[in-house]
């Protein structure tokens, strides 16, 4: 099962973009859970459409590593949601059973609506990497993540893209560039065309999350990345053999 990690400094707006993929995942036939790290509530996250039942905040417990403590959550969300589903199949099954004596009783039926249905098992994690961070110099978001999406405001400066072991950056499947509203247009393309001199094989989006403008890309980048995870891979190594030629 795939983890999606979304990181990158908190004014980026990851939140924002966990919800927009989401949604965007959602639509495309998977079902997603979201997890949140760090001391934080749900509410931000609700407000972005998240299904609060497939919504969990990961507080780290005194001693415990944050990657570990969102693992456990992981582990955790998938053996109470396999129990819950458990109890709901054989509740149903009684009630079924019972519905069958009192039918020979002629007592009537009793309704099966008060039940809910089983939940879907999600099939994909998307991560907010809160509290895990040391600007983009983070090894434990890289570590958690099968598929690592970094998210850069559009007005941070160019020195801190050309800071040396920018772990987040250098090993981004994604890079994704969020203009907020009061951010020039001119800053946003010169944010971009600086990240793609760095990095000219991996997919660099510049969008607007709170209105949604271009994540339906981002969407498609992740579905690629899950589908083929050497894709980024076989990119680089194009690259490397443009550059000796050069």
């Amino acid at each position: 099962m795939k983890k999606i990690v979304i990181a990158g400094r908190n004014d980026a707006g990851k939140s924002t973009i966990l919800g927009e993929v989401y949604k965007g995942l959602k639509n495309k036939g998977y079902q997603p859970m979201a997890v949140g790290s760090g001391a934080q509530d749900e509410k931000p996250y609700l407000h972005k459409g998240i299904d609060v039942n497939y919504l969990h905040i990961a507080v780290p417990e005194p001693g415990w590593d944050v990657v570990e403590d969102i693992e456990r959550v992981i582990r955790d969300t998938l053996n109470k949601l396999e129990e819950k589903n458990k109890l709901i199949k054989n509740a149903r099954r009684a009630l079924e059973d019972l519905n069958k004596v009192r039918s020979v009783l002629e007592l009537g039926s009793l309704s099966q609506r008060d039940i809910p249905g089983a939940a879907d098992r999600p099939n994909v994690f998307l991560v907010e990497a809160v509290g895990i961070n040391d600007g983009y110099k983070s090894e434990e978001s890289r570590k958690l993540a099968d598929i690592l999406l970094t998210v850069i405001p559009a007005h941070i400066k160019g020195e801190i893209l050309m800071e040396s072991k920018n772990i987040l950056l250098d090993e981004a499947d994604i890079i994704v560039v969020t203009k907020i509203d009061e951010a020039p247009r001119d800053v946003t393309s010169t944010t971009v065309k600086l990240l793609k001199r760095i990095y000219p094989y991996k997919p660099i989006i510049p969008v607007v999350a709170t209105q949604g403008v271009h994540m339906e890309l981002v969407t498609d980048e992740i579905l690629k990345l899950m589908v083929d995870p050497l894709i980024l891979l076989d990119k680089a190594e194009q690259q490397q053999d443009i550059n000796k030629k050069h």
